[in-house]
């Protein structure tokens, strides 16, 4: 019991002095050329804000454009708003008055935030959406959005979570038994999570690519 004490006095101590014990997995080493000239939290910021998470050009432009050409009046649906990039993109392009629900359980990210900084820091980036342009922001698993959800079906179901390939599998099928015009997503091109082609592909494959976004 006193090893763990002085454990945790020891991280206590370190954190106290602005410090932390961590390191970078050498999955995380390869995605930061610079890695070994960083500190952790710069590491941590670079994955963050220059890769993970974000649509690429060529993919917001594809997105823009299936939300453009959606239906106003009924609902833009997005699972994983992670810090709200996509949703971002998804506000730019729909009509001012379509209603948008975007999804998350603030469980991770790249940043390593708690939950409760998470949500905070996304919640006051899509404050302005959220006030001016009909969206909601929720907080709760996706799941659970599932079994209650009573709206109409989406106009557009964004999925952008995990990308494993059950929970890929359960999203679009989701978004099929709600009859959703337009269903798609992003990571089909993961180079080793392979969960989201797979189950894509099960369900009869894209019919339009754009980088990693698929439309089904």
């Amino acid at each position: 019991m006193w090893i763990n004490s002085l454990k945790e006095f020891a991280k206590r101590a370190i954190r106290q002095r602005g410090y932390e014990l961590c390191q970078l997995y050498d999955s995380e080493k390869a995605e930061v050329p610079l890695h070994a000239q960083f500190s952790f939290r710069e590491a941590r910021c670079y994955r963050a804000i220059g890769n993970m998470g974000q649509l690429s050009l060529v993919e917001s432009r594809l997105l823009g454009d299936i939300v453009r050409g959606s239906d106003p009046t009924r609902p833009i649906i997005e699972i994983g708003t992670l810090f709200g990039f996509s949703t971002t993109v998804i506000t730019l392009f729909k009509a001012p008055a379509q209603p948008m629900i975007t999804v998350d359980n603030y469980s991770w990210n790249p940043l390593g935030l708690s939950p409760l900084a998470h949500f905070s820091a996304t919640s006051n980036r899509l404050k302005e959406a959220v006030v001016k342009h009909e969206k909601q922001l929720v907080k709760m698993d996706k799941d659970e959005l599932y079994r209650t959800y009573s709206g109409p079906a989406p106009a557009v179901f964004f999925c952008d979570a995990d990308h494993s390939y059950e929970a890929t599998r359960a999203d679009n099928l989701w978004a099929k038994s709600l009859g959703a015009t337009v269903i798609c997503g992003d990571d089909y091109d993961h180079p080793y999570q392979r969960g989201t082609a797979q189950a894509v592909d099960e369900l009869g494959g894209p019919k339009q690519m754009a980088g990693g976004l698929f439309v089904m």
